[in-house]
């Protein structure tokens, strides 16, 4: 990774995770192999060009070209000769890349790592609790800057320790002051959250 995109991650990195939704951003390791292609439009060139456009695409794949920086590339031959490509003269392509989980745009990879581990499954599910409880919040008319409280009953084990985990990042997120477990919940609202078949019983008051 050059310099200036290790800056950039650095300055944005927290903006990048927020808006992709995803919990790290690492460099890509040196087992990737990765082979970048350069491939003339030949259509493009032969106007441009004419009886050198064969050569411009022979010394193009042999490697001979070096970017300009403004998004031109530059072909050169074993003497030295040059010839300048407009971006729309050319493409770049790569290989060896799993194209399910990577994206490129022009001199940037970026491959996502898609396994989903317990810590992210429970993430998951604590974020869909919190945008059930700010629809609750909405539905009972709250101001934005009310804070609640939030009641609770399940069953299910799993749920309730997600509850426990995730109690900070509730109250955060959903203006909780405070979050009790009962029986039967009562409140200003009260609603049924569903997650694979399993249920939390929320009521929110004021």
């Amino acid at each position: 990774m050059t310099t200036s995109a290790q800056a950039l991650l650095k300055k944005y990195g927290d903006i990048i995770k927020e808006e992709v939704n995803v919990k790290h951003i690492e460099e890509l390791d040196d087992s990737i192999k990765i082979q970048k292609i350069f491939k003339p439009i030949g259509s493009q060139l032969s106007a441009k060009f004419g009886k050198d456009t064969g050569k411009i695409i022979q010394y193009g794949k042999q490697g001979n070209i070096k970017a300009t920086g403004d998004g031109n590339m530059i072909i050169f031959d074993n003497e030295w000769n040059e010839w300048t490509l407009e971006s729309s003269e050319y493409e770049i392509a790569y290989e060896g890349l799993e194209w399910n989980t990577t994206a490129v745009d022009q001199n940037i990879i970026a491959k996502l790592d898609l396994e989903l581990t317990p810590e992210l499954e429970r993430e998951g599910v604590a974020r869909e609790i919190s945008r059930f409880l700010n629809q609750m919040r909405k539905d009972a008319d709250y101001s934005v800057d009310t804070k609640v409280v939030m009641f609770f009953s399940t069953q299910d084990e799993y749920l309730a320790n997600i509850i426990k985990e995730f109690t900070d990042f509730f109250k955060h997120e959903a203006l909780i002051s405070d979050i009790q477990s009962t029986d039967t919940p009562e409140g200003n609202i009260v609603a049924l959250f569903t997650s694979n078949e399993s249920t939390i019983n929320f009521a929110l008051k004021k």
